[in-house]
């Protein structure tokens, strides 16, 4: 039986589901859904917010994979609004804001759960 959560487990995933929410918003804020249609948008945010949800209900009970899982699609995921920019994409700077809300989000986040004690909460031996 795991101990009992620590705190900073439970504002890590608060911190996700608000960048969550920040990103099914995105299409909302943005003036322009580019050259894609927007139900094929909006039918591949609902997926990847799907698979999202999925992770952060198995990082808040205590799941090792999902944790490392979850970051690794976060470092993966970083260089594209940099990307974006460098095109010369441009963007609101509302869109600017949520960008950077969910930057410190994930990244305060993944702090919370990659050290003590979020950290040995994930451990096999915490179990």
């Amino acid at each position: 039986m795991k101990s009992k959560k620590p705190s900073q487990v439970r504002v890590a995933v608060a911190l996700f589901y608000v960048a969550l929410v920040l990103t099914l918003a995105a299409p909302f804020i943005s003036s322009d859904f580019g050259p894609r249609p927007a139900g094929l948008v909006i039918a591949v945010r609902v997926v990847a917010a799907l698979f999202t949800v999925f992770l952060i209900e198995f990082i808040s009970i205590g799941k090792n994979w999902a944790r490392i899982t979850y970051l690794v699609l976060t470092v993966l995921a970083l260089p594209a609004p940099f990307m974006a920019a460098r095109q010369g994409i441009s963007i609101s700077n509302v869109e600017v804001a949520s960008i950077a809300v969910q930057l410190l989000a994930h990244g305060l986040g993944l702090y919370l759960l990659f050290t003590a004690p979020g950290k040995s909460w994930f451990a096999p031996s915490a179990r």
